[in-house]
């Protein structure tokens, strides 16, 4: 099992796996990634780079299929067709986090998580998907705890609902105790109250005026 982390220093970026061993990544080659991390189970990469694409990631999923958390957050190279090869090579994928990559769209996200059935969390902040995200993610992820919605604009009050009922009342009801959506525009602030009514009892709730912690 390995893990690895990303940080960027100030002329590359340096990565750590397991028991200390560093590469510079700017020296890998997109072919020999999976050489070095055959079992690689986890990987994160901070803030806002230039060398996370599409391609990297897609090398990654591709021969790298017991990853279970990927976070790859303002990575703006990353796009939805690196959702697309998650959720064809990495179906025990539990965490993802695609925070400010505002190439992924509803495509990439209906991949996903129809693809990784057994998310628990999701970061889809800033993206540009629509209610049709949100629907598919109601009807597909039966095991989701949090779910982060910050400044996608384009979803409503009704995506939220999709999200928490579902096609047939449930969604994802049972199962989140962490919900946010600030800065959503189209989503009123009747939608907090509806889901502290809906959700668990410890379920937090966070909305663009309210930071709610259910009683």
């Amino acid at each position: 099992m390995s893990n690895i982390a990303f940080e960027p220093g100030p002329r590359y970026t340096r990565s750590e796996v397991d028991a200390g061993i560093h590469f510079n990544v700017t020296t890998w080659s997109i072919e020999q990634i999976h050489l070095y991390m055959p079992h690689l189970t986890s990987l994160t990469i901070a803030g806002t780079n230039y060398m996370v694409t599409d391609a990297l990631i897609i090398q990654i999923a591709s021969n790298c299929h017991q990853l279970t958390s990927i976070d790859v957050r303002d990575s703006f190279r990353v796009g939805h067709y690196s959702m697309f090869a998650l959720s064809e090579h990495c179906a025990g994928l539990e965490y993802a986090s695609f925070g400010g990559c505002i190439g992924c769209l509803d495509t990439g996200v209906l991949a996903l998580v129809r693809g990784c059935p057994r998310l628990k969390g999701l970061n889809l902040s800033g993206l540009g998907i629509t209610d049709t995200s949100l629907a598919a993610i109601g009807n597909s992820l039966h095991y989701l705890e949090i779910l982060v919605l910050d400044m996608c604009r384009l979803i409503s009050t009704e995506g939220v609902r999709a999200v928490v009922e579902g096609p047939n009342g449930m969604g994802c009801l049972f199962t989140l105790t962490e919900l946010s959506f600030m800065c959503c525009r189209r989503i009123n602030n009747d939608v907090v109250e509806w889901c502290k009514l809906r959700l668990k009892p410890n379920a937090i709730v966070r909305s663009g005026l309210l930071n709610v912690s259910m009683p």
